[in-house]
């Protein structure tokens, strides 16, 4: 097989603007909720595993993702952390959520006598980091149930008396979905 050598973004034509930074600062004031949503996985051995899950992600190649990733981290960390880096992966949420990453879902089941509207709980879910990449709209996907509650209590702290507008699903499908074989 041919080998191919690949330099940083100049080289292949490519800048993400201003990624590296952007993250780097995401990586260094880590908040509660929102985007991205960074995931560290700590080894015996000491090596890191890194996900960072980002809309922002959506036209950037996905062998520039681990490199903006990674300079992310050399900037936020420096280099002696950054090289404890064994996998760094970028998905987008649909990708994430097409993965089984992020199976919990938050809804905004509005009726009539309630006292917000779809508006106003559209913009908080978007504030509290739904993706606006699905073709459906906003869709506020989380990792575990424990995310999704609190997700939830934020949402209704924003929006006083939403509390039974929103509703927690989960996708199914899921390994803890599965049946146990019976044994015989």
């Amino acid at each position: 097989m041919p080998r191919k050598k690949h330099g940083l973004f100049e080289a292949l034509g490519l800048r993400p603007a201003n990624l590296v930074e952007e993250l780097a600062r995401e990586i260094k004031n880590s908040r509660d909720f929102g985007q991205p949503m960074i995931d560290e996985q700590l080894f015996p051995t000491n090596a890191i595993s890194v996900r960072v899950i980002w809309d922002k992600w959506d036209h950037v190649p996905h062998d520039l993702r681990s490199v903006t990733i990674l300079g992310a981290y050399r900037l936020a960390e420096g280099e002696e952390y950054c090289r404890r880096i064994a996998l760094a992966t970028g998905l987008t949420v649909p990708e994430a959520r097409a993965s089984g990453l992020l199976p919990y879902q938050i809804i905004a089941a509005v009726r009539a006598d309630d006292p917000v509207t779809e508006q106003q709980c559209r913009d908080a879910m978007i504030e509290e980091g739904a993706s606006l990449l699905f073709d459906t709209g906003p869709r506020l996907c989380l990792p575990t149930e424990a995310d999704a509650e609190e997700a939830v209590t934020r949402l209704t702290g924003r929006l006083p008396g939403s509390g039974p507008v929103w509703v927690i699903t989960r996708e199914v499908g899921q390994p803890e979905d599965w049946p146990l074989a019976e044994s015989s």
